[in-house]
């Protein structure tokens, strides 16, 4: 180091160094005018953690999951020129490079069976624009009876809409959500607006914490320059300090600029934190530069070139080790796996190096051609002065703040236990903020704006594969918070009911799966819910919470729904045709299961709930039962007067039992209900024309009547069916405790839950292997979407942050223990940090702040920030033989306390500027760090005096110049007068 101060006095090297390092900051200038910002806050995640890995699996075969919501009110979204525009809107935005497509109630498919029947039609829910009052209601009234809609796309008021617009993969969120707000205030400019989903909210939080930066960063750096002028009081002194700070920012942003690195919404504080760590070198230096400038030999002042290098003489080591311990603390970024994380620590460790350097040379080299001198006399005495007594008292009461200290650590381990990680967006912006009325009106009319997915692999065209999707999804729906769930199995059973069969439920072949599907390839109804393959398909559950606690309970528990329903490898149970019943219990207890898990979601879709599940299951296990013959006999009766039936029968003479409808009707519902296995019902059906013929008094094989029975046997079957249904659909609507709402809704609801029923009856069936020898069938589903994706940020974050501090406690303790020649006064200086870090936490876990990519910065910040103020103190630990260690203290603090404090405070105010502002993570970190500075200022005065048991730590110690009396050593009194 003394060879070092001899050159860099040098006027010559003096120039050098200026004129180079005026030369880089210009280079560097020009090219930090090219950085460019990326707001993508899917940047931050770890693609070697599995869930994020899943998640872009899942995004590259459906394509974007990244969707920007926009909700709009209105009085009335029925009325033509809204809806005219919201169909311009949509069609625009569908236009749109960079938007894979968006979707409303405009553009939205509907299935309806066609005039011609037998057909389905697939058209645009809302084609025509209503053009009176007539048609408006009439318009309200359909697509306000599609329940997939309301709570979607609609409000089930009529009052607001939603529009989704999924994003192209690789499009910046910025570039999204400008292109998306912009046509959507150019058409609707005077509509309530709602801006959600992540391409807002990300770009939100990073508009307003780049705000509150440009807004905040001049205030900051303007305390930071006032408290280094109330230090020094010397305005050029001040300046140059200051000066070399702004060098050290300007250069790292020039290499950014130069290498084509993108800042980030972490990035962006970089000039804060940089100018406020990297003025403390400059002030150590110039602090002892200007005691020592006042000093005289005779009466001539000591040379500048003297002073200067008897300045970096002394304090350059510890200048040079607390610098380097903040460049290894901030280094430490280095071992997380989230890229923008490391990109910060390289380039704000580079920063702080660039300005370390440029405090140990550019501010030598100016003082050395300028005339700068200082200040008359020392500043902030009365600063080292109470340190000095404070240190003192620590000595003398070692047992008692020996006992206070250990209190404070248990006391802050217990809180910093309860200190877990979470990535909750919600938290990071205010109550009335734009993402925070979002939420609202997305929760109050549309069930939420989060959504869960879930993928299973699997051959989709078995409709026993659709049955257990469809058994997940009604599992799934019945959760607390849960406001809907969308998948395949259901457009399949929809598509089906609107093909004519009336009924809304899968078809029970693969051949009648297909073709359904084949009415719907490559559209966008059905292109989110299953692959062009057919062997993968996609649940999307929308989630009513925008917490993130609470997203990750419901989170938990479709996990543990998933895995109980769609355990891997499944074998198949089926009944043949015509073969002999022989269901086991566990077939009808699993489709009881599916039946049971339907109607309870059909009840939750329809505003009510199955309040006796278990009895449910039992009535559901037990079978239909037996209509009476009555409503068959009815049944037969109304489908003979209809136009379905086209065979003329025969007049037959007055009888007093009725007509010969009323007789045939009674005849075959005498019968009883057709038989399963063939045999039986081919004497079943061997009975209809005997039955037909004695009531028509004609011949079994006369044609008239052959003609009847071969209609019958083919409808009557269905007519046990529907009327078993019934019954048994009215005895679990008693048995399960369902209250079916009044009106058409609860109409439409006893329709599905019969629907439901039928497939007590379905043949094939999925179940463990243990229960069944059929072949094997493999489902394997993936839960993932950005709640998966933030908790796997959550658990990096938290590895990170043990990875980070065990790395740079390990680098900088190891500085330390070279620094000075000893790993136990590595250790020591260590202690007063890692104490201010357990406190931190530990308030952390008391007023519930949470772990997240923000506050993982605390630690390295603080390590790298306060570590250094230990070094100093104990560098200048140093006491003769014969002296007390009271005097080393005393000592240590007067020469350290004015410029440990001031430092403190320094970074302190800049970090505290940063809670000023509105963005929620600048709130957390500036708070945190700032009150992490005076802790660890004040804990470097209390730790070290009472664990420090040597008389000297510097390797040489220097020479301490001790007054015979001093008051503070004496007394422990500030005016050293008896306390």
């Amino acid at each position: 180091m003394k060879a070092f101060a001899r050159f860099i006095v040098r006027r010559s090297v003096a120039w050098v160094v200026v004129v180079v390092v005026l030369g880089l900051s210009a280079a560097a200038a020009l090219y930090a005018n090219r950085v460019v910002q990326d707001d993508d806050i899917l940047a931050f995640l770890p693609r070697s953690n599995p869930e994020v890995d899943g998640f872009y699996e899942v995004s590259e075969r459906f394509g974007s999951m990244d969707v920007a919501l926009v909700g709009i009110e209105t009085d009335d979204v029925f009325q033509s020129d809204f809806l005219q525009r919201l169909q311009t809107l949509t069609k625009r935005l569908n236009e749109t490079n960079g938007i894979e497509y968006a979707l409303s109630i405009t553009s939205v498919e509907d299935f309806a069976e066609d005039k011609a029947g037998g057909k389905v039609e697939l058209d645009y829910l809302v084609r025509e624009m209503p053009t009176n009052d007539t048609e408006r209601e009439a318009l309200r009234e359909k697509v306000l009876s599609r329940d997939h809609i309301v709570g979607t796309l609609v409000s089930k008021d009529g009052r607001g809409v939603m529009l989704y617009c999924f994003a192209t993969p690789g499009v910046q969120p910025r570039v999204t959500a400008k292109k998306v707000s912009d046509l959507v205030n150019e058409l609707f400019p005077k509509e309530k607006k709602y801006w959600g989903g992540a391409p807002f909210i990300s770009t939100y939080i990073y508009d307003v914490t780049q705000n509150d930066l440009k807004t905040l960063a001049p205030f900051a750096c303007l305390a930071i320059a006032l408290i280094v002028l109330l230090s020094f009081r010397d305005l050029l002194g001040t300046g140059l300090s200051l000066l070399s700070t702004l060098l050290g920012i300007v250069i790292p942003l020039g290499i950014m600029g130069f290498s084509g690195v993108h800042t980030n919404i972490v990035l962006g504080s970089m000039p804060v934190i940089l100018f406020a760590l990297g003025s403390a070198y400059g002030v150590h230096l110039l602090t002892r530069f200007y005691s020592l400038a006042q000093i005289r030999s005779g009466t001539t002042p000591l040379a500048r070139e003297e002073a200067m290098r008897l300045a970096i003489e002394d304090v350059g080591p510890s200048i040079l080790g607390s610098g380097l311990t903040t460049v290894f603390g901030l280094l430490s970024f280095v071992m997380m796996d989230i890229k923008p994380m490391r990109t910060f620590g390289i380039y704000t460790a580079l920063g702080l190096t660039v300005a370390l350097v440029l405090a140990m040379t550019f501010i030598p080299a100016v003082i050395v051609i300028s005339p700068v001198r200082g200040r008359v006399g020392p500043t902030l005495v009365w600063v080292s002065d109470w340190m000095a007594r404070l240190s003192v008292w620590v000595q003398r009461n070692r047992l008692a703040v020996g006992i206070a200290t250990v209190l404070v650590v248990a006391g802050s381990t217990v809180y910093a236990s309860r200190v877990d990680s979470r990535m909750d967006t919600a938290a990071f912006f205010d109550e009335g903020s734009p993402p925070d009325e979002a939420f609202d009106f997305m929760q109050r009319d549309f069930g939420g704006a989060q959504f869960i997915q879930i993928q299973v692999e699997g051959d989709m065209t078995d409709p026993a594969v659709l049955r257990e999707l469809q058994l997940l999804g009604d599992r799934i729906s019945t959760v607390e918070g849960v406001s809907s769930v969308q998948h395949v199995a259901s457009v399949i059973a929809q598509i089906n009911e609107a093909m004519g069969e009336k009924v809304r439920r899968i078809p029970d072949t693969a051949d009648g799966v297909r073709q359904l599907y084949s009415l719907v390839t490559g559209k966008r109804i059905i292109s989110q819910t299953i692959t062009d393959d057919r062997k993968f398909a996609m649940m999307h559950v929308k989630v009513m919470p925008a917490r993130a606690v609470e997203v990750e309970a419901i989170l938990r528990e479709i996990e543990r729904i998933t895995a109980e329903t769609l355990p891997g490898d499944l074998a198949v149970s089926e009944i043949r045709p015509g073969a002999p019943s022989a269901t086991s219990d566990a077939e009808r207890r699993h489709r009881a299961e599916i039946v049971a898990a339907h109607v309870g979601a059909l009840a939750v879709q329809f505003g009510t709930r199955v309040e006796s599940p278990d009895k449910l299951r039992a009535a559901l296990e037990m079978g239909p039962p037996e209509p009476a013959a009555k409503v068959i006999e009815d049944a037969i009766v109304t489908f003979m007067k209809s136009d379905a039936f086209d065979d003329p029968i025969p007049k037959t003479p007055d009888h007093p039992d009725g007509d010969a409808t009323h007789r045939i009707a009674k005849a075959v519902a005498a019968l009883g209900a057709p038989p399963s296995e063939e045999a039986a019902r081919k004497a079943w059906r061997a009975k209809v024309p005997v039955a037909i013929g004695g009531v028509l008094e004609r011949e079994p094989s006369d044609g008239d009547v052959d003609n009847i029975s071969v209609t019958l046997e083919q409808n009557v079957p269905d007519f046990w069916t529907l009327s078993r249904a019934k019954a048994l659909s009215d005895h679990v609507v008693a048995e399960g405790g369902l209250a079916i709402p009044e009106g058409p809704r609860g109409e439409r609801l006893r329709t599905f839950i019969g629907h439901s029923l039928l497939d007590l009856d379905t043949s094939r069936v999925l179940l463990p292997p243990s229960e069944s020898t059929g072949e094997k069938v493999a489902l394997k589903p993936l839960v993932t979407g950005l709640p998966v994706l933030y908790r796997g940020l959550s658990q990096s974050v938290f590895n990170n942050q043990w990875n980070s501090l065990w790395f740079a406690l390990v680098l900088v303790i190891g500085l330390k223990a070279l620094l000075f020649r000893s790993l136990s006064t590595g250790l020591l200086s260590s202690i007063p940090t890692l104490l201010t870090l357990l406190v931190m936490y530990g308030g952390m876990g008391l007023i519930g702040v949470h772990l997240d990519i923000g506050t993982s910065m605390l630690a390295s910040l603080i390590i790298g920030a306060g570590d250094d103020y230990a070094v100093q103190y104990l560098w200048s630990w140093s006491v003769p033989a014969k002296a007390s260690l009271e005097r080393a203290a005393a000592a240590a603090s007067m020469e350290n306390g004015a410029g440990i404090w001031t430092n403190a405070i320094m970074v302190a105010i800049g970090f505290f500027v940063l809670t000023l502002g509105d963005a929620r993570p600048l709130q957390n970190v500036g708070g945190l760090t700032a009150a992490a500075m005076i802790a660890a200022a004040l804990a470097t005065f209390i730790i070290c005096p009472l664990l420090a048991r040597r008389r000297h730590y510097a390797p040489v110690p220097a020479p301490v110049e001790q007054p015979e009396e001093d008051p503070a050593i004496d007394s422990g009194t500030p005016e050293g007068r008896p306390g």
